[in-house]
């Protein structure tokens, strides 16, 4: 399945999104694992390299229970959802 890239304006929303996630995990210790693959999917986004950004993004969310609060795990996983959805979105409007 091909997925395309996001427009500006949408990379630029989920660029900040996951700079929020990467920033509220620095309170936490034991979430490198999901912080290095939170900060992948920014390179793979940036880099317009949308396939490897899922799979960053996919990682990313099989990492969720290092984060010691319930309420981050599950707001970070409906973050994760919707950012998975705005490429398969953008690939559908492609």
């Amino acid at each position: 399945m091909r997925h395309s890239t996001l427009n500006p304006t949408e990379r630029e929303a989920d660029l900040t999104r996951l700079d929020e996630m990467i920033a509220a995990l620095e309170r936490f210790s034991n979430v490198d694992l999901l912080k290095e693959h939170l900060q992948s999917a920014r390179q793979y986004l940036l880099g317009a390299m949308p396939e490897e950004y899922l799979l960053s993004l996919g990682w990313a969310r099989q990492a969720l229970d290092t984060v010691p609060d319930s309420d981050i795990q599950s707001r970070f996983d409906k973050t994760i959802a919707e950012l998975v959805g705005d490429v398969s979105g953008a690939s559908r409007a492609s």
